[in-house]
């Protein structure tokens, strides 16, 4: 048989994992074939078309599923003798329209690498397809559905990271690990809520995958468990093992429960995790008590938030995550929820979208909350009881100007003391209208036109000062490993400045600072920075 297996991802730098596993799996010959969602179609279906497969399974996700439907439709024109065989989260619920459509063969439910084996072995030799588990498939136009069933020992699956041809592409690609499958919370938002129970891989074989990655040149390691701290002695075990082999050139991403880290975990964290190693996501969503009640997300808010404070203390990169458009999230609630969260200045804050996913409890309780959502992927929500369409696009703008003023890190320093103790909401609110009034690119801009373009705000707002002046010329130099082009007018008799801070620092090469030192006011004193060869060097200095 000639089997290809397709995966469409939503970026390059995604290889797909689930087809990987298949093929890992899997006792026939399968080809893979990757792309991306910006990839044109009418080359997926040429090499499709060029392999002559018998059979070809689609992995199906919320990005790529509009676009594999399309894909399915003129594939059973061309080559209509083909078995299609569907897996993934986008066809594991509600997947009847793919029968009654004639657009699929097979639905593979719940995890895959053991049924697709089975299935493959049922169509080579004619055998019943009712004891496989996992699978879905037609019979006399009734819809057969099989009993799910998890893998119990997940160290009996051959693993995804052996193939020859994916080894050159693994340092420009994020690599996706597991210690765990299943999630132990039951938000009704998400398909994680399904899984049902934990099962953990073999630590060690964990840690060997690992380095064999970087071994070979891995440069991003996210992990796909939904809390990787629900076994708190293993996540303990594993970031010791990581910080103790010392990966400089790599850095490791787990989305974990806030609520539930144990204060030895954070301490840890504090004392040992080097920069730029260690990168967590936690999901906040709200922290209003009666919406994360509807949503069965039971979360201690105050101590969350009190976890965030502390690990902000530490060297690991913060993500959070808030989610708009829940049930009884009215704009004011959620204003608060952003200005609560935002105040905590954690490296990164993501507003995201309600998604109604098929399959998940709230997905099901739509007429009671009157929501109404995209009828194509992503199936975001349009609007609810308890919000609009308007307010929506209000939460739409600060996120725009959230990404591109805080998100970046291109002037951290700045935007935190131009919002620390202020309505953070209403800023960014402002801003975005205020690049709309001036007609100001939200996507295409240069890294001065951000600076440029604040600038020109707090002015409107009478509210530019000298101190955020100087404070924004320090973000924009620093930024630049070069010295850069400057957006501000002042004169200086730079070389000066140079000779007294020389007479202090007279460990410095005066030649380099005469060549190399780029000075401008600071504060009340002056910026020195030194755009050397191989690097950059920042001091502040006061004129005696």
């Amino acid at each position: 048989m000639k089997i290809v297996l397709v995966g469409i991802n939503s970026k390059y730098i995604h290889p797909n994992l689930a087809i990987r596993y298949l093929k890992a799996n899997s006792s026939y010959l399968v080809n893979l074939l990757e792309y991306t969602i910006k990839d044109h179609p009418d080359t997926m279906i040429s090499d499709i078309i060029n392999e002559t497969p018998e059979i070809i399974a689609f992995s199906v996700y919320i990005w790529n599923i509009e676009i594999i439907k399309n894909l399915l439709i003129k594939i059973r024109k061309l080559i209509p003798e083909a078995k299609i065989i569907l897996g993934g989260p986008e066809v594991s619920y509600e997947y009847e329209e793919f029968f009654h459509n004639d657009i699929t063969d097979f639905i593979i439910t719940n995890e895959g690498e053991l049924t697709f084996n089975l299935l493959l072995e049922a169509l080579d030799k004619k055998l019943p397809l009712n004891k496989i588990p996992n699978l879905v498939y037609k019979d006399n136009n009734s819809i057969k559905t099989n009993t799910i069933k998890n893998i119990e020992n997940l160290d009996k699956l051959k693993l995804p990271y052996y193939f020859q041809n994916d080894f050159e592409a693994i340092t420009n690609k994020v690599q996706y690990v597991e210690l765990s499958r299943g999630c132990p919370y039951n938000c009704s938002y998400c398909l994680a809520s399904l899984e049902k129970g934990l099962r953990f891989f073999s630590i060690d074989r964990v840690k060997r995958t690992v380095d064999f990655l970087i071994s070979k040149g891995a440069k991003t390691i996210k992990f796909l468990d939904r809390s990787f701290n629900a076994n708190h002695k293993l996540a303990k075990e594993f970031l010791n093992y990581i910080i103790s082999r010392d990966y400089k050139a790599t850095t490791f991403q787990f989305e974990i429960n806030g609520d539930i880290l144990k204060e030895d975990f954070i301490a840890f964290l504090i004392k040992k995790a080097p920069k730029n190693l260690i990168r967590f996501e936690l999901g906040v969503q709200s922290t209003n008590d009666l919406v994360n009640k509807e949503i069965n997300r039971y979360q201690d808010t105050n101590k969350l938030i009190k976890t965030i404070k502390r690990l902000n203390k530490s060297n690991v990169t913060l993500h959070l995550d808030l989610i708009a458009g829940l049930p009884y999230e009215d704009l004011a609630s959620f204003k608060n929820t952003f200005n609560t969260i935002y105040q905590l200045f954690s490296d990164e804050l993501q507003l995201g979208f309600l998604k109604l996913l098929k399959g998940t409890s709230l997905y099901y309780s739509t007429n009671k909350h009157k929501i109404k959502f995209q009828d194509i992927a992503p199936y975001e929500i349009i609007e609810s009881k308890y919000i609009t369409k308007d307010e929506l696009k209000i939460i739409h703008k600060v996120e725009t100007m959230l990404n591109i003023y805080w998100n970046k890190g291109f002037m951290n320093e700045s935007i935190f003391h131009l919002t620390q103790n202020i309505d953070a909401f209403e800023f960014y609110k402002d801003l975005y209208d205020f690049y709309q009034k001036n007609n100001y690119s939200h996507f295409r801009y240069g890294f001065v036109d951000l600076f440029i373009n604040l600038i020109e705000y707090l002015k409107s707002k009478n509210i530019f000062t000298n101190t955020i002046n100087d404070i924004l010329k320090y973000d924009y130099l620093i930024h630049h490993n070069i010295k850069p082009k400057i957006y501000w007018n002042e004169f200086i008799n730079k070389n000066d400045i140079i000779r007294s801070f020389h007479k202090e620092n007279q460990h410095l090469n005066i030649d380099k600072l005469y060549k190399y030192a780029f000075v401008t006011k600071y504060l009340d004193g002056y910026l020195i920075i030194l755009y050397l060869p191989n690097k950059k060097e920042i001091y502040r200095f006061k004129k005696s």
